[in-house]
């Protein structure tokens, strides 16, 4: 007996499947260099506060952000591979690939709205003063 139409599942095709590996596998990458970078940018940072100098705090939070962007964005790749490698799921695993890039861009974008909101009150700030030392 054949399924109902709405309860099949796609199933995407050998070229629709290279495309996703494709991408999962880029996106692997990227997600590797991030949070090396986060790395990097954090361990110079951390012996700096151990010195003493606390300058060094914006470099760790900009590290673990780069580490945490990358982790997302590894934990997307993984999703974008499941729809290759299984069978019968690649919708529901589309689904949740789309789920974590989701997330990802949203971290992203509340974190742009935070650095463009302390930019403008920086600016202003900075005219406020200029204004008031004149």
């Amino acid at each position: 007996m054949e399924l109902p139409i709405e309860n099949r599942e796609y199933e995407f095709d050998a070229s629709q499947n290279s495309l996703i590996h494709n991408l999962a596998n880029k996106m692997r990458f990227v997600a590797y260099v991030l949070i090396g970078l986060g790395i990097l940018e954090g361990i110079p940072a951390i012996i700096s506060l151990f010195k003493g100098n606390f300058e060094g705090f914006v470099d760790i939070i900009v590290g673990i952000v780069q580490i945490v962007i990358g982790i997302w964005t590894q934990k997307a790749a993984s999703s974008f591979s499941l729809v290759v490698k299984t069978e019968g799921q690649d919708i529901e695993n589309l689904m949740g690939a789309l789920g974590e890039l989701r997330k990802l861009y949203s971290l992203q974008y509340w974190l742009f709205l935070i650095a463009f909101f302390f930019i403008a009150l920086g600016t202003v700030l900075i005219i406020i003063g200029g204004i008031l030392g004149s």
